[in-house]
C-alpha cells in the first residue's frame, strides 16, 4: 500500500536527483577515488598508438520513464590513463597573457606574471595524485621522483640568464627542493610500469632552458646529496599555498590549473607560455574582506580526482568548447545565421587575448574558465576553426557530468501518439535510443536539430512502435558512470562520492509535520487516519493509547505541549518575533 506520507523511491530520486546536479559537478572522481575496494582493483586498459595506455568506462543513460520497458542505453569510452612522452613547455614573450590583464574587482591581486610557475607547480600536483590513485590498480607500479638530470641541472655550471622566484626566507628544506626541481628543467618524473612497459603521467611535461628557478638567502646548493622524495599532492599543494598567499595570487592560480587541464589534450604538440615577472615590489594587502586563497587551493584538491577525469577525456573537453556556440532550438539549415554574427565579431578581436576571453566567457559564462585554460595554451585558434568550418564534437558523458547543452539528442520527446507524423528530431531520438544496429547505435556527430517532418508510414519500424508509447515516456537521460575492471565487472562512480546521508528524510519529516500541524491544529478528520497515525506525525501510536477513531486528533498527536522539536522551533520563533 502507498505510504500516505512518505514519497516513493522514484519521486524522491528524482527530486535528489535535479537538486543535486546544479549544487555539484556531476563529474566521476579519477579511477572511481573515493569508492571503498575490497580489494586492489585491476582496471581494464588498453595500449594505443604512440605509447599511450587508456582505461574503459561506459556511461549508462535512461530511455524510458513510464510502461515502456525499452533498455538502457550504454556506451563504451575510453580515457587517457598514460602517455609515452611528455608534453614540452618553452617560455616565450608571445605567449597569450604575458601582460596579465587582471580581474574585475580583485584589486591588489595577481601583481606580476607568475602563470609559468603555477603551471609547473599544477602539473606536478596533478601528476603526483595520478601516482596516488593508480597505485591502488593492480599490475600497476607507479613512483614520482625527482631525477638525476634534474638534481645535476641545480648546480650552476655556467652562468645563464635566470629569473629569480621568491619563495619566501621561512620555506623548509623540502620545500625548497621540491621549487627546484618543479622550476628546474626536467627536474621530476611521474611514471608507472604496466606489462613491463614503463608509462608517464598525462600531465608530464618537458622544459628545456626556461631559466627560473627559487631565490634562495641562503647558499642553494649546499647538501645536494641529501634529497629527500618528492611530496605528496597535498604536500605540493601546501607549498603552492604558501606561495600563492605570499604573493597574493588567486585568478592566476585557477587560470593555470584550467592550462593544465589541457595538458593530455595538447599530445604531440608544444605549449607556449610566458615568462615569469615577478612586480617591483611585494603586494600589500588592503582589502577589508581578502579573498581565502588557502580555501581556494583546498577547495581545488578536493575536485583534483574530478579534474583529472575531466582532462583525460580529451574529446570531451574539445566537445565542452564547441559547445558554447551550440543552441537546441537552432535547426540545421540556419546554423549559418546564427553563427556567422558570432564569428563576424570574433574576426575583430581574434588578436586580443583579454577581448576574446571576455567574449567568449560572456557567451558562456560556466566555460568562461576552461576558455581562459585554452586560450593560454593557443588551443582557441583551432577549436575556433573547426567551429567556423562546421565541425563540431559531441561527447554525451562530458555534456551530462557539465549540464552543457551538445546535442538535440537530449532533450525532450514531443507527443506523436495521435499523429501520422513525426517531428524529425523525434525522429532521431527514437533511432538512436531504440535502434542498436551499426548505422544508428553511435549518436549523430552533427549536433544540430533537424527541421520538418516524416509521414509515420516512411519511419523505421523501431520508430513507429515507439510513437505508440504514453507522452513524455521516453528521454535520454544520464544515469551514471562506470569504470571498468578486468574480471568484467565494474566500479560505480555515483553519490557515493559524497559524505552526506542524502537518503535522509529527516527534513521532509520535519517539513510534513509542521505543515499538517498547521493546516490541521483543529483536528483531523477521521478520513485521514492513515495520516495521523503515520509515525511522522504521531510518533507514538495512537491505536495503542485507545484513543477513539472519531475523535479529533490533535497536531500534537494527543500529546500535551508537543514534541520537543515542536517547542524548540516555537522558542525559535517566539525569539525572532521579539
Amino acid at each position: 500500500m502507498k505510504d500516505a506520507l512518505r514519497p516513493t523511491d522514484d519521486q524522491f530520486h528524482q527530486v535528489l536527483q535535479e537538486n543535486f546536479q546544479p549544487l555539484v559537478s556531476q563529474i566521476p572522481p579519477f579511477l572511481g577515488a573515493g569508492v571503498s575496494f575490497d580489494e586492489r582493483a585491476s582496471f581494464a586498459c588498453e595500449t594505443k598508438a604512440k605509447g599511450c595506455l587508456v582505461v574503459n568506462g561506459r556511461s549508462t543513460w535512461r530511455t524510458s520513464k513510464g510502461p515502456c520497458d525499452l533498455p538502457s542505453r550504454v556506451l563504451p569510452k575510453q580515457i587517457s590513463l598514460a602517455v609515452g612522452s611528455p608534453l614540452p613547455v618553452r617560455l616565450s614573450e608571445d605567449s597569450p597573457f604575458s601582460d596579465w590583464p587582471g580581474v574585475c574587482g580583485l584589486s591588489h591581486y595577481d601583481k606580476g606574471n607568475y602563470l609559468s610557475v603555477l603551471y609547473l607547480a599544477w602539473a606536478y600536483i596533478f601528476s603526483a595524485r595520478w601516482v596516488e590513485l593508480l597505485n591502488w590498480s593492480a599490475g600497476h607500479e607507479c613512483c614520482i621522483r625527482y631525477t638525476a638530470q634534474g638534481v645535476e641541472r641545480l648546480l650552476p655550471k655556467e652562468k645563464r640568464s635566470v629569473t629569480q622566484i621568491d619563495i619566501g626566507d621561512d620555506a623548509c628544506e623540502d620545500e625548497v627542493l621540491w621549487w627546484r626541481n618543479t622550476l628546474s628543467d626536467d627536474g621530476w618524473e611521474a611514471t608507472t610500469t604496466y606489462n613491463d612497459q614503463v608509462y608517464l603521467s598525462p600531465w608530464s611535461v618537458s622544459t628545456k632552458d626556461i631559466g627560473i628557478s627559487p631565490a634562495l638567502s641562503t647558499n642553494p646548493f649546499q647538501d645536494t646529496k641529501a634529497r629527500s622524495d618528492p611530496p605528496l599532492s597535498t604536500t605540493a599543494l601546501n607549498y603552492l599555498s604558501r606561495f600563492c598567499v605570499r604573493h597574493r595570487l588567486y585568478a592566476q592560480c585557477s587560470a593555470a590549473l584550467a592550462a593544465v587541464l589541457y595538458i593530455p589534450f595538447l599530445t604531440g604538440r608544444t605549449v607556449s607560455l610566458p615568462f615569469p615577472k615577478p612586480p617591483p615590489d611585494r603586494p600589500e594587502c588592503t582589502d577589508d574582506f581578502p579573498p581565502p586563497i588557502p580555501d581556494l587551493l583546498t577547495s581545488h584538491h578536493a575536485l583534483l580526482p574530478k579534474y583529472m577525469t575531466l582532462s583525460s577525456n580529451t574529446w570531451g573537453l574539445r566537445s565542452l568548447l564547441h559547445s558554447t556556440f551550440f543552441n537546441p532550438s537552432i535547426e540545421c539549415n540556419l546554423v549559418s545565421a546564427w553563427l556567422n554574427p558570432a564569428f563576424a565579431v570574433l574576426d575583430s578581436i581574434s588578436h586580443d587575448k583579454t577581448s576574446l576571453s571576455k567574449f567568449l566567457a560572456t557567451r558562456s559564462p560556466r566555460l568562461g574558465i576552461l576558455w581562459l585554460g585554452a586560450i593560454l595554451t593557443g588551443l582557441d585558434a583551432s577549436i575556433l576553426r573547426d567551429t567556423r568550418t562546421g565541425l563540431s564534437a559531441l561527447d554525451l558523458a562530458a555534456s551530462a557530468w557539465t549540464q552543457t547543452s551538445q546535442t538535440f539528442l537530449t532533450s525532450g520527446i514531443g507527443d506523436t501518439k495521435h499523429s501520422e507524423s513525426i517531428n524529425r528530431a523525434d525522429e532521431c531520438r527514437l533511432l538512436f535510443i531504440s535502434a542498436f544496429e551499426r548505422n544508428h547505435s553511435r549518436p549523430p556527430v552533427w549536433a544540430w536539430t533537424p527541421f520538418g517532418e516524416t509521414r509515420l508510414c516512411d519511419a523505421e519500424i523501431s520508430v513507429r512502435k515507439h510513437t505508440q508509447c504514453p507522452y513524455d515516456t521516453h528521454c535520454l537521460e544520464y544515469e551514471s558512470w562506470e569504470w571498468m575492471l578486468d574480471s568484467g565487472r565494474t566500479t560505480p562512480a555515483a553519490l557515493c562520492d559524497y559524505k552526506y546521508d542524502f537518503l535522509s528524510q529527516d527534513l521532509s519529516e520535519c517539513a510534513t509535520r509542521g505543515i499538517f500541524g498547521w493546516l490541521r491544529s483543529a483536528g483531523y478528520p477521521a478520513s485521514e487516519r492513515r495520516i495521523y497515525q503515520h509515525e511522522w506525525i504521531d510518533l507514538e501510536d495512537t491505536d495503542e493509547e485507545g484513543e477513539d477513531e472519531d475523535e479529533d486528533v490533535r497536531t500534537d498527536g494527543g500529546r500535551e505541549g508537543g514534541s520537543i522539536l515542536e517547542r524548540d522551533v516555537g522558542c525559535w520563533v517566539d525569539g525572532i518575533a521579539q
